[in-house]
């Protein structure tokens, strides 16, 4: 159930968590009706390319409901987002991808 809580003189919502599952571009492009029907069923696709998050498939009643939600820092957005498990196992492979590219630098 979605909670509502005032802040001075707004109304931060609170939605309740959602399951939420990586979806490769190659899975979305071959079977986009079975994850757009999961997704109608509650739960959210990161859609991600070569390991990396590129999009996010929600309900248009939760994207409209997040409109409404603003001062987050970014952290917090992603976490809520995608989940924190899929929130960690992202961050995790960004890092080995930033620290790999370094390492490319560093060689040339």
């Amino acid at each position: 159930m979605t909670r509502y809580k005032r802040f001075g003189n707004m109304l931060v919502v609170e939605p309740p968590p959602k399951a939420v599952e990586e979806v490769s571009v190659r899975e979305l492009s071959r079977d986009t009706s079975r994850i757009l029907e999961r997704v109608g069923e509650g739960r959210r696709a990161v859609v991600t390319s070569r390991g990396a998050p590129v999009a996010v498939i929600l309900e248009v009643e939760e994207a409209v409901g997040l409109c409404g939600v603003v001062l987050l820092t970014r952290q917090e957005a992603e976490r809520r987002l995608f989940g924190e498990e899929l929130d960690d196992r992202l961050r995790e492979r960004w890092a080995r991808r930033l620290e790999a590219q370094g390492r490319r630098h560093v060689a040339d």
